[in-house]
């Protein structure tokens, strides 16, 4: 879109011929009703992403259950391996129905520029350091939110006990999860929203995938780390070094949650490693902290402008970009149903058994 195609264009309305009508409001309007339209797209597709992932695993589960192949061996590797497919057919199907609904007007942009080595590096302990500092923040969120009378009912601790659960647990928790959502925030609907503003752009996608995640804890864990992850994308211009720094958070934590479940290592212990890779990490980000801050003193400034050459459109300011994409019916679908979510998550457990009774129909 040129701007200066619509300067010296006359108007008509109700009220006969508008002349000399202001360029720049000519194209406010235009860019907010062209930002909400991709907004709605984007919301319908991460509300395809997000049920094929709960539905696709449960279609999975009820045929496999059917087949009658499930033993009380196999079934937790069976487990595994239906979130493993769920988790990489989701991002792939909710981009082609992306790419349907935008009827090829957005073009899903995934930079594919070189990372040098000098600067992936500092960038994933920088981003590592901080996903320290988020991780230890959700923890305090978690340990207090009692004080409200509220509890998160959403806990993901695993007792793997075979070393093919193991390895199927460490797949299906920091490999395939770190590429799959890579692709879906930061690659599609990030890099999508990268034309009106990096700022946005990073604010936007981490709102999203925070919420997408249902519950009180993680919600506030992974908007942290969508900021980190985006931050990194958008100076580095490559999803490359949130895959690496998103598969390295939760590698970290699988880890910690082996030896938490075994028998040889004590609790103690296990504190203990995990308060030394929480300071490793820190003081690694902070000599990366300085390291950016001394080799170019805007590395950490975010312009609401847009700057990068596939796009070109810097005329609305930060507050009327997030309005127009939060008020935009597929974002408000989206979040209304991550928000029934949330709340489910902080409901007792006999009441959510009588909930899914009933959307069940039973």
């Amino acid at each position: 879109m040129q701007y200066g195609q619509y300067q010296g264009v006359s108007f008509s309305g109700s009220s006969g011929n508008i002349n000399n009508t202001d360029p720049n409001e000519i194209i406010r309007k235009i860019e907010k009703r062209s930002l909400r339209r991709t907004s709605t797209e984007l919301g319908f597709f991460i509300l395809f992403y997000f049920l094929m992932m709960t539905e696709a695993s449960g279609i999975l589960s009820n045929y496999i259950s059917e087949s009658g192949v499930v033993t009380a061996e196999n079934s937790r590797i069976l487990t595994f391996l239906m979130q493993i497919a769920a988790a990489l057919v989701s991002p792939l199907l909710a981009a082609v129905f992306y790419r349907l609904i935008s009827r090829g007007r957005s073009k899903v942009y995934l930079p594919k520029s070189h990372v040098e080595f000098k600067t992936l590096v500092p960038l994933i302990l920088l981003g590592m350091g901080a996903a320290m500092v988020a991780n230890n923040l959700a923890n305090m969120f978690d340990s207090n939110i009692s004080l409200f009378r509220l509890e998160n009912s959403a806990r993901f601790s695993r007792a793997t006990k075979t070393v093919p659960e193991i390895l199927l647990y460490a797949l299906s928790t920091a490999v395939v999860p770190a590429f799959a959502e890579e692709f879906a925030f930061r690659g599609i609907l990030m890099g999508t929203l990268r034309k009106y503003g990096d700022a946005f752009a990073i604010l936007a996608s981490s709102v999203m995938f925070g919420a997408m995640h249902g519950n009180t804890t993680q919600i506030v864990f992974a908007f942290i780390l969508g900021l980190i992850f985006a931050f990194v994308d958008c100076k580095a211009n490559s999803i490359v070094p949130s895959i690496i720094i998103h598969f390295l958070n939760n590698f970290h934590s699988v880890v910690i949650d082996l030896m938490n479940s075994s028998r040889t290592i004590t609790k103690e212990s296990v504190l203990i490693i995990y308060n030394a890779e929480v300071i490793m990490f820190c003081l690694l980000g902070i000599l990366s902290f300085i390291y950016f801050s001394l080799k170019d003193k805007m590395f950490f400034k975010v312009s609401n402008s847009d700057k990068n050459s596939f796009s070109h459109t810097d005329v609305l300011t930060l507050k009327e970009k997030c309005k127009s994409f939060f008020t935009s019916v597929g974002i408000i679908i989206s979040l209304g149903l991550f928000f029934l979510e949330m709340v489910f998550y902080l409901l007792p457990p006999e009441t959510q058994k009588q909930v899914i009774k009933v959307i069940s129909f039973e």
